[in-house]
């Protein structure tokens, strides 16, 4: 199944997936036996996979009981978001001057668009649409160490951002107002005006998860 020169990041790739699509719930134990049987490969490069997703923050190992899909409780949503939240503002901050006007306008108009289009229900434009203010953010922040900063939480944060969007089905479009916010201050190259309505979009992001999870913790 895999190719054998990098064996185990493609394994930590492939069991990442399982977990950000959801197909591998908060706190469910996986079956490493199963698993390295499935995919053809040995105990090395599947421990090597499940280290890297441990500090990632998407498993947990315990001793003599097995791996764990992390619990994605109050904690675990608060310091993901904190992250982000610092990260993401200062991308936006630092990319609104450099985002080339006619790639700004497309984003905003996008955004319009969708805002639109749910307005007789499609939700499909405002699905496509979400992370475009993100990726415009971190693509255009002109600092290489923050885009790979930003990257390596991406799958992270996309973890989250399905949790939400299963426990709330229109949470694109409620995000809507939100983007297009972020999107007006770029527009209008107003820096710390971006940075605001991006912390005041995750912060309701985090509240709109925080909202919905059942208790402490949540497990399969």
């Amino acid at each position: 199944m895999f190719d054998r020169s990098s064996l185990s990041e493609q394994v930590e790739v492939a069991l990442r997936e399982e977990i950000a699509s959801g197909r591998f719930p908060p706190g469910q134990r996986i079956a490493a036996n199963d698993l390295k049987t499935a995919w053809n490969i040995s105990s090395t490069p599947f421990r090597d996979a499940v280290r890297a997703l441990e500090l990632q923050g998407f498993v947990r190992v315990e001793a003599r009981k097995g791996i764990y899909v992390a619990p994605l409780d109050s904690s675990a949503v608060n310091e993901i978001f904190d992250l982000r939240i610092a990260l993401e503002c200062m991308a936006v901050e630092r990319a609104t001057p450099l985002v080339p006007d006619e790639e700004a306008a497309r984003v905003r108009q996008a955004y319009l668009d969708a805002q639109k289009a749910s307005e007789v229900r499609d939700l499909e434009p405002a699905s496509k649409t979400d992370r475009l203010v993100h990726d415009l953010a971190r693509n255009h922040c002109g600092n290489g160490r923050l885009q790979k900063a930003l990257a390596s939480q991406m799958e992270l944060i996309r973890w989250v951002q399905r949790t939400i969007n299963r426990k709330l089905p229109a949470a694109y479009v409620i995000a809507l107002p939100e983007h297009i916010r972020i999107m007006e201050a770029i527009c209008a190259r107003d820096l710390e005006a971006a940075a605001r309505a991006m912390r005041a979009h995750l912060e309701a992001s985090r509240e709109r998860l925080q909202a919905r999870l059942p208790g402490d913790s949540q497990s399969a």
